[in-house]
């Protein structure tokens, strides 16, 4: 969190023929994964809108107090699409016949997740009004075969460059060149780490969203600023995964691989404090999987309509250093001391009777591990949690099962909402100002206090429509989380 009072390393270097990069910081992992995707050396699409320096106002295209968001189901259609996913007697749609390239050097599982998306492209790209182009198997390069079987050439106007196999390391992307579009990833360092932490589903969500920038290139899709190309690629690599678990195609035949493409998608966001508007921006936690989850959701129809209608934004920038040195987070006392009156007076505004008597509450070696290892949101998170089960039994309502556990994540959501247009405590001045506001990260901090527990992890594909929930309760309000 950052006070009103003071209110990852270098891009890699860029190939010759690149003209747009894209950075991402893997967190776990500490490494940087980029996507590249061409934009023409004359760009006349506006640039991206940020505050003006000095201030706390969010960009035009960034949420904020009053900012009205109709893009996300409420929490009752949640709660319907999650009963029936665990009661799915529907027919799979047919497997489409797919060959298996001979691409040199990479893997089957590689090998499978092209052959499947390219088909996916296929079957979808009339929804578009464009007939899917296959790349030539020679422009998909693994990055064990750079520089090793044969000189990958990528020449852009004529001007020749050999592939470098130093900016392939932990990173995949995709650039055109005069001999085709080409497709360039790590499937020594990245892939293993994807499949050692997500297995199946990290590495066919990353060939999903390279090939949302496939797509691009192939349709000229070159006005949006990077961060909306980036958020766009997220949304296509969603509408994927709702396909491929519509034909039972792996590794979406297990409601596991959609928690697995949610935590792997918020652990490619970009570094904390980043601003929108930065070159090679992909977006915070939040927006990726807001991203990721309407392209499951709606489909490849709504993603292509990001051209037109800009997804909503959440992301900001630090705008002071102290911010940047301490990455938006507050030492745990004073977190503590801002965060817990904050949620316990939200929920207790919510409830007839007081709510002291029902809520379990965390101890203090919890909470200062969460505070360490995610954040200072994440205090206010986990309190928000059990203060929701708390006003549910409170209610009389029951508290265990699906519906009880999504509408606690979007009453979660709901306490953000709140705190982005209200700020938290009081900044002692008398004039009603808030002592502090929602900083960098915070968002993100929240969803991954969620994706942590135990219980939920136990019980798969819940994680997905959690983060689902608490999205709806940050973007809508306390009125889209079905309290009675």
């Amino acid at each position: 969190m950052s006070t009103r009072s003071e209110c990852l390393r270098a891009l890699l270097i860029a190939l010759a023929v690149v003209l747009a990069a894209c950075s991402l910081v893997t967190e776990t992992a500490g490494k940087v994964a980029d996507t590249v995707v061409e934009k023409p050396v004359e760009d006349t699409s506006p640039p991206a809108t940020s505050p003006p320096a000095g201030t706390d106002e969010p960009a035009d295209t960034e949420i904020g107090p009053g900012t009205e968001v109709d893009n996300d189901s409420q929490l009752d259609d949640i709660i319907d699409n999650a009963d029936a996913d665990s009661n799915d007697d529907e027919p799979l749609l047919p497997v489409p016949e797919v060959t298996l390239r001979d691409i040199a050097g990479a893997s089957l599982d590689a090998t499978q997740h092209i052959a499947y998306v390219e088909a996916f492209w296929t079957d979808t790209a009339e929804e578009l009004g464009f007939s899917y182009q296959p790349l030539d198997s020679d422009r998909l390069l693994p990055r064990s075969i750079i520089g090793v079987t044969a000189l990958q050439v990528c020449s852009f106007r004529r001007v020749e460059q050999l592939v470098d196999p130093d900016i392939a390391e932990f990173n995949a992307y995709v650039t055109p060149c005069d001999e085709g579009t080409t497709v360039v990833w790590d499937d020594i360092g990245l892939e293993a780490d994807l499949e050692e932490r997500f297995p199946g589903a990290g590495m066919a969500m990353l060939i999903a969203h390279e090939w949302g920038h496939v797509i691009q290139l192939q349709r000229q899709q070159f006005g949006q600023s990077d961060l909306i190309a980036e958020q766009q690629a997220d949304c296509y690599s969603g509408a994927y995964a709702a396909w491929a678990e519509d034909r039972g195609i792996e590794p979406f035949t297990s409601p596991q691989a959609l928690d697995f493409a949610i935590i792997s998608t918020l652990e490619t966001r970009d570094a904390v404090g980043s601003r929108p508007d930065d070159f090679g921006a992909h977006g915070n936690g939040f927006d990726r999987v807001r991203a990721t989850q309407e392209g499951y959701d709606r489909g490849v129809g709504f993603c292509d309509s990001y051209d037109r209608t800009p997804p909503p934004i959440t992301q900001t920038g630090f705008t002071t250093a102290a911010d940047r040195q301490n990455e938006g987070n507050l030492p745990y006392e004073p977190a503590f001391e801002l965060l817990v009156p904050a949620v316990t007076n939200f929920y207790e505004s919510l409830s007839a009777e007081s709510l002291e008597a029902f809520v379990d509450e965390p101890d203090d070696r919890l909470l200062r591990e969460l505070h360490f290892s995610i954040g200072d949101l994440a205090i206010g998170a986990e309190y928000a949690l059990r203060y929701g089960a708390a006003l549910q039994i409170a209610n009389g309502d029951e508290v265990n099962g699906v519906g009880p556990a999504l509408q606690r994540a979007c009453l979660v959501g709901a306490f953000l909402e709140d705190t982005l247009t209200n700020g938290v405590g009081d900044d002692g001045t008398g004039t009603g100002t808030a002592a502090v506001t929602l900083s960098p990260g915070d968002l993100d901090e929240a969803i991954i206090t969620l994706t942590s527990s135990d219980e939920l992890l136990s019980n798969p594909g819940l994680v997905f429509e959690m983060v689902a929930a608490l999205r709806v309760g940050t973007l809508e309000g306390l009125d889209a989380c079905a309290l009675a």
